[in-house]
């Protein structure tokens, strides 16, 4: 059997792809913060809907930040999620001791078309929060928005193979602004701008085949960690060089794990598909969880101080 190599590609426009699993990874890290942070007495959650992470290459255009001034191409990540929280009677202040939230998350990512060291992404986290207090219904809205222009100090390998590994520095520029209101009250908004360094080691750990339902796909398992920390994420990358699976770990524990579950690609001719279960997922995806979390937890803060 010949050795497994993953090529670098280009998407074509209206190119897309949707994962699984990311919700409900989402889901139970929400409930972890609630309960952790909340009194005792929580009981866990139950889903409202939740609608697959979709990404969609969207369009060429023409992009001007960093040192680049020229073509690149956008692509898209839209996620959306609703779950009901529940307490234990009495356990809260909230009537009923229950709390809905509504999770929408937005993606937007420019890349160069030509070689270019340079990226930039923007990411909006909007959460609603409903209860009720005192029998009246209360609102917290809660939306971070990260606008990040990111310089590497090398390229990714135009071919990955078994045993590859290199190292790139990130230098990160970062626009984070946070607003907040209580039943469609005024906005309160805060903004911040910070500069962030990462030496980031990357190495193609084994070959692996992901079982899909419709599809096994012959992979290549790539792990992502930043010099000095316990963190890290693997991607299982198929030949035409799309994750078909993606796992984060956190101490050790995986918080996130997506599955690719359906696509469309001008590089593919074979059946389309996957319906696979539900385990992990995509590149864009793993910048996703911080931002989300930091917004739970600065939503969650408002909510006990907005009984009424």
């Amino acid at each position: 059997m010949a050795e497994l190599s993953v090529e670098t590609q280009s998407h074509g426009e209206g190119d897309w792809f949707t994962y699984d699993g990311y919700g409900l990874s989402l889901a139970n890290s929400m409930a972890k913060i609630y309960n952790s942070n909340n009194s005792s007495g929580f009981v866990g959650w139950t889903l409202g809907y939740d609608e697959p992470l979709r990404i969609d290459v969207i369009e060429r255009g023409t992009c001007d930040f960093g040192d680049w001034a020229g073509s690149c191409m956008r692509s898209q990540a839209l996620h959306s999620l609703n779950i009901t929280l529940q307490w234990t009677t009495n356990a809260t202040p909230y009537d009923g001791d229950k709390m809905i939230l509504n999770i929408s998350t937005t993606i937007q990512h420019e890349e160069p078309l030509a070689t270019s060291a340079w990226e930039r992404e923007s990411r909006t986290i909007s959460i609603s929060a409903w209860f009720l207090g005192d029998d009246e219904l209360n609102l917290v809205e809660t939306e971070t928005s990260t606008l990040s222009t990111t310089h590497a100090s090398a390229e990714r390998p135009q071919i990955l193979s078994l045993g590859d590994t290199w190292q790139v520095t990130l230098e990160i520029q970062k626009i984070d602004s946070i607003r907040q209101r209580i039943n469609r009250g005024m906005w309160n908004e805060t903004t911040s701008s910070f500069n962030e360094l990462r030496q980031i080691i990357y190495t193609v750990e084994e070959e692996s085949t992901v079982h899909t339902a419709k599809l096994d796909w012959p992979t290549l398992r790539l792990r992502e960690q930043a010099v000095g920390e316990d963190n890290y994420s693997l991607v299982y990358l198929s030949e035409l060089g799309w994750p078909v699976r993606s796992e984060e770990y956190e101490g050790g524990i995986i918080v996130m794990s997506t599955t690719l579950t359906d696509f469309s690609s001008s590089q593919y001719d074979g059946p389309k598909i996957t319906t696979v279960e539900q385990t992990p997922s995509v590149t864009i995806l793993l910048t996703m969880v911080a931002g989300i979390l930091a917004a739970v937890a600065l939503s969650r803060r408002s909510h006990t101080n907005c009984k009424r």
